[in-house]
């Protein structure tokens, strides 16, 4: 009898294959966009095709505006969103809990977010997370969130690479299962999977070669009766389950910036911004060449036999036979050339800036320049975060409370925190991170117009008005003061 089985609902290891192969077949219809974003702005990372370790993959690239701009995006997502060692989001009270609770549950919940958080700084998170935000610029960001047996935090992230993701969507568009097709040193199963059981074939090939790598697919599939995720592996040519795993929350974060209605993937800025991306690695290119007919120059060499146009090659230094050079018949000259370098400078400077706008790379444009004031800085700050909040509202959802959700419910299975739940009714996250600082600026900027005019009808006035006590608790809040602080 096997040692793992699946829930009836799910169906046998066949319709789950079956289920894994329409889910590739969808994503292969992105193979040649995402390919493509890859080779021009990401290369390093592109796993679509077949390569080897070591292997050169910037041959192509000739303008490294986008290649530099998709790292200062991840950068800069990661400062705004999830900066490292701080506290991006705290835990308060959810919509259920009456009011007059509130004080005596926040510095419990306070306590909890500082374990959460403990563990999320001593782990991988970081770095992680700075991979899976290179692939959110091109399409769609992953990372896995385990639990660890290391002796500093019990989190354990990793990023995987989009090329072995197949995520199938709900009815309303949230991504609830994830398909994973890998293939994993033999050596290495049982680390992955404790208590994994390979096949019979499959045993004596990980007992004769240890290093060779088992082809497997992984899917952590929704299910829909239980509200909870199956994570099932199995070998595709053999049909067998090695495992099986049942969890509350999904370790999967599946995150997107941009998403078309009946797509899966998302479009990532690389993807919007590719033609100016291409179109300036061309621009350089020709310039190049360009540049190096200038320093080598063609020449035309006088030949009494007839030239073959097939076998010219205008390259810099190369010498082309013909039948007359004219002008006193000299029997080498230089072949004019055509193109103007200052033009394509000009056409290149537009498209780099567009890139760098789009991936925000240079939000304040070129600091060096001594002309712009605080203030100015201060309103370009502001457009920022106007500009870039609706995007990032998405991400907020789709992977910072999933970040939260997931952290919780290892804590919570290993016995770090109380038992409780994080669904907004019972307990809700509020973002603290300088982005969402940054949103509320715009009430405090309310509040301090406010006190500004009604402080001119006197004391009297403003303080028959306005909830003085009240307003220092307010204010603190807004700027992510933790509660201990601030007196009720």
């Amino acid at each position: 009898m096997a040692k793992f089985s699946i829930p009836r609902e799910l169906g046998s290891p066949e319709d789950l294959i079956k289920r894994f192969d329409a889910a590739k077949k969808a994503r292969q219809t992105w193979f040649t966009h995402l390919s493509e974003c890859y080779e021009y702005a990401l290369p390093q990372r592109d796993t679509l095709t077949a390569h080897s370790p070591g292997q050169k993959k910037n041959a192509d690239v000739y303008d490294a505006t986008a290649v530099i701009g998709v790292q200062k995006f991840a950068s800069r997502l990661q400062a705004t969103l999830v900066p490292p060692w701080r506290h991006w989001s705290i835990l308060v009270p959810g919509s259920e809990i009456p009011e007059d609770e509130h004080e005596g549950i926040q510095p419990i919940l306070d306590d909890v977010t500082k374990i959460i958080f403990d563990h999320i700084n001593h782990s991988n998170f970081a770095t992680q997370a700075h991979e899976s935000f290179l692939d959110l610029s091109v399409s769609t960001g992953v990372l896995a969130c385990e639990m660890s047996d290391s002796p500093n935090s019990l989190l354990e992230f990793h990023s995987a690479p989009l090329a072995e993701i197949f995520p199938e969507a709900g009815p309303w568009g949230t991504i609830e299962t994830v398909w994973r097709e890998h293939k994993v040193p033999a050596r290495h199963v049982d680390r992955l999977w404790p208590g994994a059981e390979l096949s019979e074939k499959m045993k004596k090939r990980a007992n004769d070669k240890p290093e060779d790598k088992i082809p497997l697919i992984e899917g952590t599939v929704y299910n829909t009766k239980t509200l909870t995720w199956y994570q099932c592996v199995l070998e595709r040519n053999e049909k067998h389950i090695i495992f099986t795993q049942e969890y509350d929350v999904s370790p999967w974060i599946v995150f997107r910036e941009y998403v078309i209605p009946g797509e899966v993937l998302g479009r990532g800025r690389v993807m919007q911004v590719l033609p100016d991306v291409k179109t300036a690695n061309k621009v350089v290119e020709y310039t190049l060449k360009n540049a190096a007919l200038s320093i080598s120059g063609v020449y035309t060499a006088a030949d009494d036999g007839v030239i073959n146009p097939y076998s010219i090659r205008l390259t810099p230094g190369a010498i082309i036979p013909v039948g007359s050079n004219d002008n006193s018949n000299p029997t080498l000259r230089p072949l004019e050339r055509s193109g103007d370098i200052q033009f394509a400078s000009l056409v290149l400077d537009d498209l780099r800036r567009r890139i760098n706008k789009a991936l925000y790379a240079e939000p304040f444009g070129e600091i060096e320049q001594p002309v712009k004031s605080a203030t100015e800085m201060a309103i370009r700050n502001q457009e920022l975060v106007q500009d870039s909040g609706s995007a990032f509202g998405r991400l907020q959802t789709e992977f910072i409370e999933k970040v939260i959700r997931r952290a919780v419910s290892v804590l919570r299975q290993a016995g770090k925190i109380p038992p409780f739940s994080v669904d907004g009714r019972e307990v809700t996250i509020k973002h603290t991170s300088p982005l969402a600082r940054a949103q509320d600026q715009d009430e405090l900027v309310a509040m301090n117009q406010y006190l500004a005019i009604i402080s001119q009808l006197g004391p009297e006035v403003l303080g028959l008005g306005t909830k003085l006590e009240d307003l220092p608790q307010w204010v603190g809040k807004k700027l992510g003061i933790e509660s201990d602080l601030l007196r009720t």
